[in-house]
């Protein structure tokens, strides 16, 4: 093997790893895009019936789930498993701003920070 393979198995490699990036961006673009997509048809909808004169109450809004530390860990758990990570990895991936998934990132947003990880550990 000589110096010329080294150098174009090295330039493939970052290709790839280029193109992977690039794959992840646009899967959370997209996710983005669905997201703002949603949020506006739900406010147009508002809108409207804001609009009417006997507008129907809208109680999804009024709905809150409380749940106990332990059923909110176990959710977690869960839900990393679904994503074959664990919470190290997925704050590792946050530390870096480089997720894995748009799932990992929006499993971010909902639960880092708010996990202690020595009781994600307990509970197994």
């Amino acid at each position: 093997m000589n110096v010329d393979d080294i150098v174009a198995e090295k330039i493939a490699a970052a290709r790839r790893r280029a193109e992977e990036a690039k794959r992840r961006r646009a899967a959370l673009n997209a996710a983005r895009q669905r997201g703002l997509a949603h949020r506006h048809a739900q406010r147009l909808r508002n809108q409207a019936a804001a609009r009417t004169e006997a507008p129907e109450p809208d109680d999804t809004d009024d709905v809150v789930i409380e749940v106990t530390e332990a059923e909110f860990h176990a959710a977690a758990r869960t839900a990393l498993a679904r994503l074959g990570l664990t919470y190290d990895q997925l704050e590792d991936q946050a530390r870096r701003r480089d997720f894995a998934s748009a799932q990992a990132q929006v499993l971010w947003v909902s639960i880092g920070g708010a996990i202690n990880p020595q009781l994600l550990e307990e509970d197994q």
